[in-house]
């Protein structure tokens, strides 16, 4: 009788983590799947520099309260990996992201993020040494192939790959190696406290290299206010709030199945378009299938 109910208590509680596992990657790619049109927006009002280190302030600003707090809950010898962390993971990104869409289309770079799933993969398996099973080799297959299919048929045609595309391969490259970091060496340290300290440490850099040694390229005649409250909105929830929910999500899976996020991104940028009035077609029902069936494949670890 005991036996049976803590059969069935483990059951449940495992089903719940299950359950909250997957509602935090819809509302991850949700965030970052919006976050191509904000910087988009972002970019009417600012350049390149000056939009990105207002993303990076926004959020670091929002979690420096609590990284003051939390500072101290970071054991010595994880500082050099804190560092590391905070640069490829949102940084150095942030400007490659806002450089790039200058020059390359929203639908390009939503399936260049879509990556970063392959090189998590190939860190998690050449560098850390992790063993995957072949239908999460199949999931990445599927799933680069499916936001290739809806990047070509949400650009009618008109896709046209630049230098700037290789900006987002680098923060791509980037991603992949600091998602395997965390999993592998900071998995330990809470969520919030994580998050709260690499985002707020990215913000302090921004301040420091970026706002105060070129601070009259903010100052403007007609200050454009809707594209800074795009940046602070890509701050607060694409930056703060996405960090501390990825963090959760990595302690709670897999390196890979987080990666996979960067394969709905390119549904929730499309989405964005049909709201914009563009159109929505077979193909692109085919490629949205595809990017779920991929998801599930990659997510069968058991982990």
């Amino acid at each position: 009788m005991l036996i049976s109910k803590a059969i069935s208590i483990k059951n449940a509680v495992k089903s719940d983590a299950s359950y909250t596992r997957w509602v935090l990657l819809v509302v991850l790619s949700l965030i970052w799947g919006s976050s191509f049109i904000l910087i988009k927006k972002g970019l009417t009002g600012f350049g390149y520099y000056e939009a990105a280190t207002i993303r990076l302030m926004s959020a670091g600003l929002v979690f420096l309260p609590f990284a003051v707090r939390n500072v101290r809950k970071i054991p010595r010898e994880k500082w050099g990996l804190i560092v590391v962390v905070s640069l490829l993971g949102m940084f150095i990104p942030a400007y490659l992201f806002c450089m790039a869409q200058l020059n390359v289309q929203s639908a390009v770079a939503a399936m260049l993020n879509s990556l970063t799933p392959i090189f998590t993969f190939l860190f998690s398996v050449f560098i850390f040494r992790l063993a995957y099973k072949i239908n999460q080799i199949i999931g990445l297959i599927l799933g680069l192939a499916s936001a290739t299919l809806l990047a070509l048929e949400h650009a009618q045609g008109a896709v046209s790959l630049n230098m700037h595309a290789g900006l987002i391969v680098l923060a791509t490259i980037g991603y992949g190696y600091n998602i395997n970091l965390v999993k592998q060496y900071l998995a330990g340290i809470p969520a919030f406290v994580l998050s709260t300290v690499t985002v707020s440490l990215a913000g302090v850099l921004a301040f420091f290299t970026s706002f105060l040694p070129n601070i009259d390229g903010f100052i403007k005649p007609d200050f454009p206010w809707m594209p800074l409250a795009a940046l602070v909105i890509l701050g607060v929830m694409g930056t703060a709030i996405a960090q501390l929910l990825s963090y959760k999500l990595i302690n709670m899976t897999s390196a890979l199945f987080v990666s996979s996020i960067t394969f709905i991104i390119p549904i929730v940028a499309l989405l964005w378009g049909v709201l914009d009035g563009e159109t929505f077609g077979w193909m692109h029902a085919l490629g949205i299938t595809g990017i779920l069936g991929a998801v599930f494949l990659i997510r069968r670890d058991k982990e």
